[in-house]
């Protein structure tokens, strides 16, 4: 597979799912605008990846705020001429159930994982209904398999998936294609650890109860899903919801 000159950018590029996903699309090829809050993370990761055949542009940004969406959307065209794809990956999570969980993390979540996916859209569907482009949205298995205790992030990512098929619909005779990704269990700074102290956890064993597979997911796995639908081989997929889990909404449960 190579995606040898798509512009495409990724928002929460900076770690964990968004900073794998930048690091295999700029190696088939593409020219990634890699956009977060934290620039100095995005400037190392661009030095890095100095030597791949793609591009990498850092671009700081807070894509719950409409002009740095708007922002964005210019220095893409502006580094690279255009946009053919939008992966909206950035996000957050505040784990609590609705009856300890305060208005201002559930509203934080609200904007960090439904309102940027707005506004990013937004801000960069000229250039996708010019070049026929592709949006790639980031969900999550807790949308059809919801654990306890974790009602606000459950309802953003359940609105993430309406909205990613409102997309498809509306977008599709303009010959955009949208669709959703929802990774499962796979080690990240979203639940408050460091990448490195996750995956130490997972690789006990924590998480094969859950699952199909006894195997530790990894932003790569994720990220090659990202790569197929950006690419032509996912030409004719959009409204769909493609879980990355390792069997996790097949509800395994070990027996104690």
């Amino acid at each position: 597979m190579t995606l040898e000159g798509r512009r495409i950018i990724v928002t929460g590029a900076s770690s964990g799912l968004g900073a794998g996903t930048v690091r295999l699309l700029a190696l088939h090829g593409a020219w990634v605008l890699a956009a977060a809050r934290r620039l100095d993370r995005l400037e190392r990761l661009a030095a890095e990846l100095s030597w791949v055949t793609g591009r990498i542009v850092p671009f700081r940004a807070d894509v719950t705020v409409d002009a740095d969406t708007r922002a964005m959307v210019a220095a893409a065209i502006d580094a690279f001429g255009g946009i053919d794809v939008l992966v909206n990956n950035a996000g957050s999570e505040v784990q609590a159930p609705i009856d300890s969980l305060a208005e201002d993390d559930f509203m934080g979540m609200l904007r960090a994982n439904v309102l940027s996916v707005f506004l990013c859209t937004r801000a960069a569907l000229p250039e996708l209904r010019r070049n026929r482009g592709v949006v790639v949205n980031l969900g999550s298995t807790v949308a059809s398999r919801p654990p306890r205790g974790r009602f606000g992030y459950v309802a953003s990512k359940g609105a993430v998936e309406a909205m990613t098929r409102a997309l498809a619909l509306d977008l599709g005779r303009d010959g955009v294609r949208v669709n959703v990704i929802r990774p499962g269990i796979i080690p990240s700074e979203l639940r408050g650890l460091s990448e490195e102290e996750e995956r130490a956890r997972f690789a006990t064993g924590i998480s094969f109860g859950k699952q199909a597979l006894s195997a530790v997911g990894d932003a790569s796995d994720v990220a090659e899903a990202i790569a197929w639908l950006c690419g032509d081989g996912g030409r004719w997929v959009t409204g769909a919801v493609i879980d990355v889990d390792g069997g996790y909404t097949l509800g395994a449960a070990d027996i104690l």
